[in-house]
């Protein structure tokens, strides 16, 4: 709901850079319809409670789950941090926006990516394998750089393990890499890319979160697809995969 407020400010704010002359900013969502509001209201906390109701009961109609004061309080206060943190830093409305949540269906034009099996059902599967995700946001920084934001509503953790994600662990993360190869792929006249990745409840001892810059380059893209190609080929070779267990609800619960 939180990463719904900030897509539309997203979309608002990319309106009004194309638009300049337009009173009312204009965003046609997917999940919240049809958003227009008056470039005046774009910067006010009003507008930004409104939206953010507006996001919770258009997910909350989808959901069996009530969300009660303190749950919707949870959620303003999160895109509440997003926008201020660092004076703004991370606010969509004080970016120059490039891509608010673009979505990326990328094929791996490799050898080994290629496959051919026979599956459960006896059918014949051929193809090649494909990235497939979607980036918070893409910001210009200057003509040669974007830097792709991603906010995070949970804390520094692998869901995995649970352990804490370090500054060096994190540059071997494939969500990193895989959005890096995918920005790469989407975005190749730009000379330099930077991942900023903003953990809203990592603290670090410190009063605010804190957010994780990355600057990869090239050698970086044949990292993943050597990283990718190992855990395709783990896949591959697996020839007794252990069995789902039917008393687990969720495959990401460690209990």
């Amino acid at each position: 709901m939180a990463h719904k407020v900030m897509e539309v400010l997203a979309g608002l704010k990319k309106f009004q850079q194309d638009n300049p002359r337009k009173k009312y900013l204009v965003v046609n969502d997917d999940k919240c319809g049809k958003i227009r509001e008056h470039q005046d209201k774009l910067h006010t906390g009003e507008f930004v409670d409104r939206l953010t109701e507006k996001a919770i009961s258009d997910y909350a109609k989808d959901s069996r789950h009530k969300f009660y004061r303190k749950e919707r309080a949870e959620i303003r206060q999160t895109v509440e941090t997003f926008l201020t943190w660092n004076d703004g830093q991370f606010d969509p409305r004080l970016r120059n926006i490039y891509y608010p949540e673009p979505h990326f269906d990328i094929p791996i034009e490799e050898e080994w990516a290629k496959f051919d099996f026979v599956d459960a059902h006896g059918k014949q599967q051929t193809g090649q394998l494909a990235i497939k995700g979607t980036i918070d946001l893409v910001t210009l920084v200057n003509e040669e750089t974007i830097e792709v934001v991603d906010w995070k509503s949970g804390r520094r953790l692998d869901w995995a393990t649970g352990e804490e994600k370090t500054y060096e662990k994190m540059w071997g993360d494939p969500q990193l890499l895989l959005y890096f190869y995918a920005m790469s792929k989407m975005f190749p006249e730009f000379k330099y890319r930077i991942m900023s990745i903003f953990f809203y409840k990592d603290t670090e001892g410190k009063p605010d979160p804190v957010p994780y810059s990355f600057c990869f380059d090239e050698s970086d893209e044949e990292r993943f697809l050597e990283m990718l190609k190992n855990r395709v080929g783990e896949i591959k070779d697996n020839l007794s995969p252990k069995p789902v267990d039917p008393t687990r609800r969720d495959p990401k619960c460690k209990y």
